[in-house]
């Protein structure tokens, strides 16, 4: 599989409100015949919405290349920190694969590229020794845009096997690549010391990284990404 150049309320209420409230609900639950109450009940009953896995990951030895050839990230090390967090969720928390690599390897082997020459996905992954690569082309990583300050990450993702070279995901009648958005939901204006600066970018380089395993498993849908607050 080739690799194609990148494109650049009101108060709490009184006791027996809350009291009479809840009896309510009851004789509505008893009145109902025991049907399921809707809304905020429902997240009581059923627990939170579930996202299912985009893709099943084959049980094979994985590794994370995020191809960042456009530069980007403003660091290499918050690449690191992408691919490394995905490969521990993938590995560890979640349990997706049998093995995985750490993302430096297949970066090394990439950075010995020529000039005039791009290893297809599947060659520089049989280099490492991986059977499978999540390979992901970054578009966007910033901090603020013209919404104003909601630290962005935009990743184009898709899964190679390295023994055929074949696009397992997304499947070969569908677009390249999948586009992951990652959006943090920031609550105060951005303040531009530099140590704030890299405390931003790691946060959203670590959810970027979750976000990306987490396209391979069943996982509690999240309305907002992160809350991030002084």
């Amino acid at each position: 599989m080739n690799r194609s150049t990148p494109k650049l309320g009101r108060g709490l209420p009184r006791l027996g409100a809350a009291l009479g409230g809840a009896c309510l609900l009851a004789s509505l639950a008893i009145w109902s015949g025991g049907c399921n109450l809707v809304g905020a009940g429902a997240y009581i009953i059923h627990g939170p919405e579930k996202q299912p896995a985009e893709f099943t990951l084959p049980q094979k030895m994985a590794v994370v290349f995020i191809d960042d050839r456009a530069n980007v990230f403003p660091r290499s090390r918050l690449i690191q920190q992408t691919a490394l967090r995905a490969t521990n969720e993938l590995l560890k928390v979640a349990k997706v694969v049998p093995g995985a690599l750490d993302p430096s390897t297949i970066t090394r082997e990439a950075a010995r590229e020529t000039t005039g020459r791009l290893m297809p996905i599947d060659e520089i992954g049989r280099k490492v020794n991986a059977e499978i690569v999540i390979y992901a082309v970054p578009r966007t990583f910033s901090l603020a845009d013209e919404r104003g300050t909601i630290p962005t990450c935009i990743l184009d993702v898709k899964v190679i096997d390295c023994q055929t070279g074949e696009r397992l995901w997304p499947a070969a009648t569908e677009s390249e690549y999948h586009s992951l958005t990652v959006e943090l939901a920031y609550k105060s204006p951005l303040r531009y010391e530099d140590e704030r600066l890299q405390e931003l970018q790691q946060k959203l380089a670590n959810v970027t990284g979750l976000r990306l395993a987490q396209l391979f498993y069943q996982h509690e849908r999240n309305p907002l990404d992160a809350q991030v607050s002084d």
